[in-house]
């Protein structure tokens, strides 16, 4: 009878970490759905936190589910050395590393599967960081990093692990056409009831769950939506990341009558729910989503998206469920006015669409089994 495969992550936040969004869930989602033992190596922070988890004691395996243990450690902890020793007690049967720039959690963890001849077993992710957006942020260290890793083969021999087709190309693009990857999307949470919402009267309520910075454009969506002379709502949950970038946006919200922005800050998941009520649209004309798991918890909760046409959900006026747009668009505009003149019945249609649709990603027996194929053998 052969044994339950070990997998090994590296992964800068997790669980009961959620300031770092869509990576924790992905790992979350993960762990809960695949028949492996997981045993998670992460920081006793939170993402932009300078207080560690109340309860947890650092530097040592803490249970989470029958199937998955956490090591939490102190930024001393993480280390080549200690990874090293880590690998060797734990001779895990995949390595499976959660970023692409983390020099605590990518680049010494394949410094010591290099040490313990353990290249073979790495599985890399790169999460979104390749994509254009996401590299136009401290770009010059970026492109000083990714010229290096390629002279200095870093990364030859590991098996990349990207979420979409177009996430492959990326790494091809920056590792080359030798790179060996492997597709296989991200699971979704289980499935979801439709959401009770409010009554829609003469205001376009739209709500946003996403990191206050450069790369979720919120700065150019205002911007639309304000062009657009559709009188409008618009609530935002998330960490305000970027306080200037912050500043801005509500610098421009208050040069105008008809658009009226709410900042809220961060929220626990536990209160997803909630936050998701304020509005009957949700919004993300984001730069780049490797997934966009708000995305597809509001579809799974009925909202109906008004997004970029960069994330994978893509044709979704064909599901009924939705525009995806290009952020050159003249469409925001009509779209906008679209979704606000929209009778009740349309707009109840429109929501079982994006219910049916969201819950439809969560069951997705496909992504399960391209995991099994990386991790399981």
């Amino acid at each position: 009878m052969s044994k339950t495969p070990h997998i090994l992550i590296f992964i800068d936040w997790f669980l009961p970490g959620f300031k770092a969004g869509g990576p924790i869930r992905s790992i979350a989602h993960l762990t809960e759905q695949l028949p492996f033992r997981f045993s998670i190596v992460t920081s006793i922070y939170d993402h932009h936190s300078s207080e560690p988890y109340p309860g947890i004691t650092a530097n040592t395996w803490h249970k989470h589910a029958s199937n998955v243990r956490v090591m939490y450690l102190t930024p001393s902890n993480c280390s080549t050395k200690h990874y090293t020793k880590v690998m060797s007690e734990c001779l895990p049967d995949k390595i499976y590393i959660n970023s692409l720039f983390s020099p605590s959690f990518a680049l010494k963890p394949l410094i010591a599967a290099k040490r313990n001849k353990l290249l073979s077993r790495v599985v890399l992710a790169p999460r979104g960081m390749l994509k254009s957006g996401a590299l136009k942020v401290k770009r010059l260290k970026k492109s000083v990093f990714l010229f290096l890793s390629r002279s200095l083969g870093l990364f030859d021999g590991i098996l990349w692990h990207a979420t979409n087709a177009q996430e492959k190309k990326e790494i091809i693009q920056y590792f080359g056409a030798k790179s060996e990857v492997r597709i296989a999307a991200n699971l979704a949470a289980a499935p979801q009831e439709l959401l009770h919402l409010s009554p829609r009267h003469d205001t376009l309520k739209l709500c946003t769950v996403a990191r206050v910075s450069e790369e979720k454009n919120l700065l150019g969506g205002l911007q639309s939506l304000i062009e657009s002379r559709v009188k409008s709502e618009w609530h935002i949950y998330g960490v305000i990341q970027n306080q200037a970038y912050a500043k801005e946006l509500v610098a421009l919200a208050e040069g105008t009558e008809q658009s009226s922005l709410f900042l809220h800050g961060e929220i626990n998941p536990n209160q997803l729910d909630e936050a998701l009520k304020t509005g009957h649209f949700f919004f993300l004309p984001t730069l780049g989503e490797n997934y966009g798991h708000s995305i597809v918890e509001a579809l799974m909760r009925g909202l109906p998206v008004i997004i970029s046409n960069k994330t994978p959900w893509v044709n979704l006026k064909k599901h009924g469920c939705g525009w995806d747009l290009s952020l050159d668009s003249t469409d925001w505009k009509r779209t906008f006015e679209r979704a606000m003149s929209m009778d009740n019945e349309e707009y109840k249609a429109m929501r079982t669409s994006a219910h049916v649709y969201g819950n439809g990603i969560s069951q997705d027996e496909e992504a399960k089994q391209a995991y099994m194929a990386i991790f399981g053998n």
